[in-house]
């Protein structure tokens, strides 16, 4: 099982209530400027291997020699290679949160968020030579809470469906189901957001803003773009929580935009 350090523990469970043994979860090196904590074998249920490859390259490797029956991939932060992918005897298959084709890529929670989506999907596919392209096993679709403004808040919500179908999902594997090709159309890339998005116009509309600061913050973290950056009294900050709605009074800085007002309720200063 390949995963992120958040979702590697909680999967282990649902896999091992479900009666599967994991013989080994593979993480990854990290850069150095990378948030959260690492993995370590502690987090890890007593008999379960922790196995961090030097690079994607050895993934393939690693799993040759566990010779696992399938292999499971959550949130994994790289793309693994076709050897890999193959090296398990039913398959791999791979937990993405959309409704595929739609969405495809690092950052689809971020980009739903940015189009103004009431909704995410919840896809379990089997993983192939391309990113996000591999046969539909099964899917779903939950509410994004406008409430939650992490990527760790989506994604509990997201690991919770992405369990309960784990049963319908391995079972498929084990009878060597294709599963569903997905729709011609290519669905729309959601890749990390860039420059063009990453400042903030205060002559937008306050709504506009609002979006933009929660989509980033649920983006989690970018390899080479900050965002969403303001200026405020000439100091740039990156914008960590703001409301549409007039806070309690001594709370949060209001800020006049171009239609409507907003409230800045967090944010980071910036060198």
């Amino acid at each position: 099982m390949a995963a992120l350090p958040q979702t590697a523990p909680p999967l282990v469970e649902a896999l091992q209530a479900l009666g599967h043994q994991v013989p080994v979860v593979i993480g990854f090196r990290r850069p150095p400027d990378w948030p959260g904590h690492l993995l370590s074998e502690r987090d890890l249920p007593p008999g379960v291997d922790l196995a961090i490859p030097s690079a994607p390259e050895r993934v393939g490797e690693l799993l040759r020699a566990y010779g696992p029956d399938a292999a499971v991939s959550y949130g994994y932060p790289r793309r693994l290679p076709a050897t890999a992918v193959a090296a398990p005897r039913l398959g791999t298959v791979n937990c993405h949160p959309s409704d595929l084709p739609a969405y495809r890529g690092p950052n689809p929670v971020g980009w739903a968020v940015r189009n103004g989506e009431r909704e995410i999907g919840v896809t379990w596919h089997r993983m192939d030579a391309d990113l996000d392209t591999g046969a539909v096993l099964a899917r779903t679709r939950i509410p994004l809470d406008p409430s939650v403004w992490s990527f760790t808040g989506v994604n509990s919500l997201v690991l919770k469906a992405a369990a309960a179908m784990l049963p319908h999902v391995l079972g498929r594997l084990a009878r060597g189901e294709a599963g569903e090709p997905q729709a011609a159309e290519a669905g729309g890339w959601a890749g990390f957001f860039g420059e063009d998005y990453a400042t903030v116009d205060w002559s937008a509309p306050a709504a506009h803003i609002h979006t933009q600061v929660r989509a980033w913050n649920i983006a989690g973290h970018h390899p080479r773009c900050e965002g969403p950056v303001a200026l405020i009294d000439g100091t740039r900050w990156r914008l960590r929580r703001t409301t549409l709605d007039r806070p309690p009074a001594g709370t949060g800085r209001r800020i006049a935009c171009g239609t409507g007002d907003l409230w800045v309720l967090a944010a980071d200063p910036l060198g």
